[in-house]
């Protein structure tokens, strides 16, 4: 078994190649900016700097949804190679189009607070009488967020619309539900969870929150969320039961620290499902220099000098 560990820094990748290794796995981290795509006679090619990469049976792939541009052709390829990856095809661009997201994880079942896009100011202003405030508004320029607040009347809406003096390409209204979050790493069907909570108050920095046991609703929810949304490991945030947030990117080290977990381990378990799921490449040359290596290091090194 190969998994190549993609990620934009070593720090971040190093646990999981650890923890793959502990599992048997050759396991290697690649940094993604030594990754390229060549594309010539209709065909399009996965170049790395001193990599093979179609040689592996999997990879794990971590990386910033602004990334979408390349992370989706090379999701493509991946695909085509035969490669399993946490992250299927399409799902950067689903992840870095706020509106679309929510839609997409509206109409797949998932449970969401309600949430309304319109093209026009004036036109969401009328959609504003289908919901309840307070309300999270937001403006969209392209698919980044140009202005964000929440407002808890038709004036105060009326002031946010009004305030926007650049072109928007949308705008977006959802409930605002205030409760605290919960936080979910969902890895396959298991998923872990840190409540933002402190005592009886709220707070934003993860690392200190606590555990929080999900009920059966919510665990299903988070999965689902996930996996709709292409992501088979996922940082899913909710609300009073409610998807507010879907995200590839998971930030271990708060999570092992609070649910006291080795999530790396769990990732690398699954990972080793995976690729008996699916099957093993076979790759007879890369044995030998495998084996090579190895014996190089040990009493028979002199032999392959």
């Amino acid at each position: 078994m190969r998994v190549l560990v993609l990620a934009e820094k070593k720090k971040i990748a190093d646990p999981f190649v650890s923890a793959l290794q502990d599992k048997g796995v050759k396991a290697n981290y690649l940094r993604l900016l030594k990754v390229s795509l060549v594309s010539k006679h209709k065909n399009t090619l996965i170049k790395a700097v001193e990599e093979n990469i179609p040689k592996y049976d999997a990879v794990f792939l971590q990386a910033r949804l602004n990334l979408a541009p390349f992370i989706e052709p090379l999701l493509e390829q991946l695909k085509d190679e035969g490669i399993y990856v946490n992250i299927q095809p399409g799902s950067f661009f689903i992840g870095m189009n706020e509106p679309y997201k929510f839609v997409n994880l509206a109409v797949n079942g998932v449970n969401t607070p309600k949430t309304l896009t319109s093209g026009s100011g004036k036109n969401i202003m009328r959609l504003a009488k289908k919901v309840s405030y307070p309300l999270i508004a937001k403006s969209f320029s392209g698919k980044d967020v140009q202005q964000s607040m929440v407002v808890s009347s038709d004036s105060e809406l009326n002031k946010f619309v009004g305030s926007i003096k650049q072109d928007v390409d949308g705008f977006m209204l959802r409930e605002y539900i205030d409760e605290c979050v919960v936080s979910c790493i969902v890895i396959g069907d298991k998923v872990f969870a840190i409540e933002r909570k402190l005592g009886n108050v709220c707070v934003t920095d993860l690392n200190k929150g606590r555990y929080y046991k999900t009920s059966d609703v919510e665990k299903e929810n988070a999965i689902k969320a996930a996996n709709v949304s292409g992501y088979d490991i996922a940082k899913v945030d909710l609300v009073k039961g409610h998807v507010i947030s879907v995200d590839p990117m998971i930030p271990i080290n708060a999570f092992n620290k609070i649910c006291s977990e080795n999530l790396e381990e769990q990732i690398a378990s699954f990972y080793v499902d995976k690729i008996k799921e699916r099957g093993a490449k076979r790759h007879f040359a890369d044995d030998l220099v495998d084996l090579k290596d190895s014996l190089s290091k040990t009493v028979f090194g002199r032999i392959f000098k």
